[in-house]
């Protein structure tokens, strides 16, 4: 079941080089060959389709779209998370074409480029202690006066050597007509404007799982909303398991996703098996 595009969020990478099998690959080329490959195997792909009400402490589990009533023995959660999006000009025309949410994802991209960092919490400088050991200089724009990253946390990425921080500025506009040319910032008590040549911008900060609904019906989540899960991807409800960024492995990889992905299917099939071998016993 698939709300928007089948396969999700690969369609905001223009390439994946970290997936193994692919030397390079777009991610709507890699949505699609995943797609036909479940559908090929038996799965049925439901899209649009989107859950807007589960009851999974029962047996089977109930889960409502707008549309229909579905039940079955188990349930994969692989919900995502919803990230923060910068809303300044070109931040959404540019995206993929050197604007990323996913320095992990895209950090190789800009090997010995210059690029612009925005955000401003420690997500953010974990991201920026990332892209500091593979582009050439990170122009660090917090957009905020009152950043929630810690003091020594900033000093450890600007010990780099390669940051410069451009400390009481924000991010006005992102320039460029097929790719990222530069940015225009502008400092927030002057409100002087300035444009720095780059060819990427990163968008970073926590990204937070929507998880309100599974919350209301019982699945269980640390504090900052992420699903909590044993070794076998299953929450605190049996037969209930969940995968991808909503469980917060803080890699936000597809393969980390996909690998959970299999162990959670894994289980689901060795407990339905068992349970029908006791039925059938």
């Amino acid at each position: 079941m698939e709300a928007e595009k089948l396969g999700g969020r690969l369609h905001d990478a223009r390439l994946v080089e970290n997936y193994l099998g692919f030397l390079s690959i777009s991610g709507v080329e890699l949505a699609d060959k995943m797609t036909r490959q479940a559908e090929a195997t038996g799965a049925k792909i439901l899209c649009p389709a989107r859950a807007v009400r589960f009851e999974l402490s029962g047996d089977p589990k109930l889960i409502w779209t707008r549309e229909k009533e579905y039940r079955a023995r188990a349930v994969l959660l692989a919900i995502g998370v919803q990230r923060k999006t910068l809303e300044v000009r070109g931040a959404r025309e540019l995206l993929g074409m050197g604007v990323s949410y996913c320095p992990v994802c895209d950090g190789t991209l800009f090997r010995g480029q210059n690029i612009a960092l925005i955000g401003e919490d420690e997500e953010t400088i974990s991201d920026g202690l990332y892209l500091s050991e593979l582009v050439s200089k990170i122009h660090f724009v917090p957009g905020t006066l009152k950043p929630h990253y810690k003091g020594e946390s900033l000093e450890k990425l600007l010990a780099k050597g390669n940051v410069q921080f451009w400390q009481t500025h924000e991010a006005v506009e992102i320039m460029g007509s097929n790719v990222v040319e530069g940015v225009k910032i502008r400092d927030l008590n002057s409100k002087e404007e300035q444009k720095i040549g780059v060819k990427g911008v990163f968008i970073s900060g926590e990204k937070t799982p929507v998880t309100q609904m599974l919350t209301a019906v019982g699945v269980k989540t640390d504090t900052l909303g992420c699903i909590l899960t044993d070794s076998q991807m299953q929450t605190n409800i049996p037969n209930v398991y969940a995968v991808g960024d909503a469980t917060c492995s803080r890699k936000y990889q597809i393969a980390v996703s996909v690998g959970q992905g299999v162990t959670a299917a894994l289980n689901i099939i060795k407990k339905l098996t068992e349970t029908a071998t006791k039925r059938l016993g």
